[in-house]
C-alpha cells in the first residue's frame, strides 16, 4: 500500500511537472522571438541598436519587486490562478509586438511581458518543488527547466522563420495565438490544498513593511549554500540568458554579414539564429533530465554543478575567439550542455535545502536574483561590445564563469556534514 501510494505520487508529480512545462514552453514563444530577430530585425521595428539591450532587459527590470507580490499572491490564494493570470497576460503582451511600432509602444510589451513572467515562473517553481521529492527533484527539475526553455527555442526558431517570411507583425500575431493555448491547458493543473491562515495572517499579509522586514530577517539567516545558489542563478542568468542570449544574432551578423549561402541556399542571419538557438535548447533537452538523473544518484547536486560552470567556461571562451564558424558552433553545442545542467540543479539544490509550503523567501529571492542578472545582462554586453567588441565581451564572460568553480568548492567543504534541510520562511509559505 505504502509503495502504491509512493507510486501514484510520482505519477502525480510527473504529470504536473509536464503540464508545467508544455504551458510555459508556450508562453515563452514571442519573448524567445525577439531575442533572435531584434539584434539585426530592429530598423524594421522602428528602434536603433542601443535602443535593442533596453527592449530585452526591460521586462527583466520590472520583474524584481513583482516576485515579491507574486509569492504573496500564491499563499493567500494559491500558486495556481497567479500562474493562469501570468501566461494569459503574456499571450496577450505577445500579441501587443506584433500592434506597435517604435521603441516606446514595444518597452510598454516588454514591461507586460516582465509582470507576466513574474507571475507565472514563482508560481510554476512553487508547484515543481512542492510536488517532487529529493530522489526524483534532479530528474524533474531537468524536465521543467530545459524542456520549458525548449518552448523558447522552437519560438526563437519558428520566429525566425516567421519573421524573414511573413514579416514582424504576422509573425509575433501567430505566436501570439499560440501563447493563448497556454493559458486553456493550465486550467487543467490541480488545486493545491492550502494550509490553514495563521490567526492574523490577513492582515500581515497587506502589511508590507512587516513582510518585507521577515523576509529580511529570512534572507540574512540562510545558510550559506543558499547563498551560493543565489549568487550562482545571477552568475548564469547575467551570462547566458543576458550576454550570450541577447547577442548571440549581432554576433553572427557581425561574423557572417546578413545572410549566409550554403550551397545554392540563402539563410538570413535572424533564420540562422533562430536555428542555432533551437539546437543549442534541443542538446540541453538532453542533458538537463540526464544530468538531473545523474544528481538523483550521486545524491550530490555540486559534483554535476561544477560539470556545467566548466563548459559554461568553455563556451565563451570559444566564442570570445571570434575565429571559424566551427568554433562557433562548439561554443553553442558546449552552451547548450551548460544551460542544460546549471538551472536544474540550481533548483533542485535549492529545493533540497528547504521544506515544502516553506520557500516562499528562497525562491522570490532566486528568482530575483536571477532577473537583476538576466536584466544586467544585455546592457553590459552591448555597452562592451560598442566599446570594445563583443570577442572582449564573451573573454570576460568567460572569466567570470571560470570563478564560479572554486567557489562551489570552497562553501561544498564549509558545508560538509550539515543537514540538508536549512531555512524556514517565516510568514510566506507555497510560493
Amino acid at each position: 500500500m505504502v509503495r502504491e501510494s509512493a507510486l501514484s505520487s510520482s505519477q502525480s508529480a510527473t504529470r504536473v511537472v509536464w503540464t508545467l512545462t508544455l504551458c510555459t514552453s508556450l508562453s515563452l514563444l514571442g519573448d524567445s522571438t525577439l531575442y533572435a530577430v531584434l539584434p539585426s530585425y530592429h530598423p524594421a521595428v522602428g528602434i536603433g541598436v542601443v535602443q535593442v539591450g533596453w527592449l530585452l532587459s526591460m521586462n527583466r527590470l520590472v520583474r524584481p519587486p513583482l516576485n515579491m507580490l507574486s509569492g504573496w499572491l500564491s499563499q493567500r490564494i494559491g500558486p495556481r490562478t497567479p500562474y493562469i493570470v501570468g501566461l494569459t497576460v503574456g499571450a496577450l503582451s505577445t500579441i501587443g509586438y506584433s500592434l506597435c511600432r517604435g521603441f516606446w509602444p514595444l518597452l510598454a510589451m516588454r514591461a507586460l511581458w516582465g509582470v507576466a513572467w513574474a507571475l507565472l515562473a514563482v508560481s510554476a517553481y512553487g508547484l515543481m518543488l512542492d510536488v517532487t521529492a529529493e530522489t526524483t527533484r534532479g530528474r524533474l527539475a531537468g524536465i521543467y527547466t530545459s524542456i520549458s526553455y525548449f518552448g523558447g527555442s522552437v519560438g526563437a526558431m519558428l520566429g525566425g522563420f516567421l519573421v524573414d517570411a511573413l514579416g514582424f507583425s504576422r509573425a509575433m500575431l501567430i505566436l501570439g495565438a499560440l501563447s493563448t493555448l497556454a493559458g486553456l491547458f493550465a486550467l487543467t493543473l490541480p488545486r493545491a490544498h492550502r494550509r490553514p491562515a495563521r490567526p492574523g495572517a490577513a492582515e500581515a499579509g497587506l502589511a508590507w513593511g512587516p513582510r518585507l522586514r521577515s523576509w529580511g530577517r529570512a534572507m540574512r539567516h540562510l545558510d550559506v549554500r543558499l547563498w551560493l545558489v543565489l549568487a550562482l542563478s545571477f552568475a548564469h542568468r547575467f551570462l547566458f540568458a543576458g550576454v550570450f542570449y541577447s547577442t548571440f544574432g549581432l554576433y553572427l551578423q557581425q561574423t557572417l554579414g546578413e545572410t549566409l549561402r550554403l550551397g545554392t541556399a540563402v539563410i538570413g542571419v535572424a533564420s540562422l539564429t533562430g536555428t542555432l538557438l533551437f539546437l543549442r535548447n534541443v542538446v540541453s533537452v538532453l542533458v538537463g533530465p540526464t544530468l538531473g538523473y545523474l544528481s538523483d544518484v550521486l545524491g550530490d547536486r555540486t559534483r554535476v554543478l561544477i560539470l556545467g560552470e566548466v563548459l559554461g567556461m568553455a563556451a565563451l571562451a570559444c566564442l570570445a575567439l571570434d575565429g571559424a564558424l566551427w568554433v562557433t558552433g562548439v561554443g553553442v553545442l558546449l552552451a547548450a550542455m551548460a544551460y542544460g545542467i546549471v538551472p536544474p540543479m540550481l533548483v533542485s539544490w535549492m529545493g533540497d535545502l528547504t521544506r515544502t509550503g516553506e520557500r516562499g523567501a528562497i525562491v522570490c529571492g532566486y528568482q530575483t536574483i536571477g532577473d537583476v542578472g538576466s536584466c544586467l545582462g544585455p546592457l553590459v554586453a552591448y555597452a562592451l561590445a560598442a566599446a570594445w567588441g563583443l570577442p572582449a565581451a564573451y573573454g570576460l564572460s568567460a572569466a567570470l564563469c571560470a570563478l564560479t568553480v572554486p567557489l562551489i568548492l570552497i562553501v561544498r567543504s564549509r558545508a560538509a556534514g550539515r543537514p540538508t534541510l536549512a531555512v524556514a520562511d517565516p510568514g510566506v509559505h507555497g510560493a
